[in-house]
């Protein structure tokens, strides 16, 4: 799913959308978008309906030793 969002990082997906590329259960779907979302991976651009957008790798993240 991950993926799907990241060869469309311009647009914002609902878990049913989504649902119906990947041909999976929209409750799964919305429920791993959910975690990538706290975990900083995607991002909820808006509550109603839930929308989810991939998020781009933080150039400053932590152990980056690019610096």
């Amino acid at each position: 799913m991950l993926a799907f969002l990241a060869a469309h990082p311009d647009e914002a997906f609902t878990a049913t959308k989504i649902s119906r590329h990947l041909e999976h259960s929209s409750g799964a779907i919305a429920n791993n978008l959910a975690t990538l979302a706290k975990n900083g991976l995607t991002e909820q651009v808006s509550e109603s309906p839930r929308r989810y957008q991939h998020l781009p790798p933080n150039d400053n993240a932590p152990g980056d030793i690019s610096n």
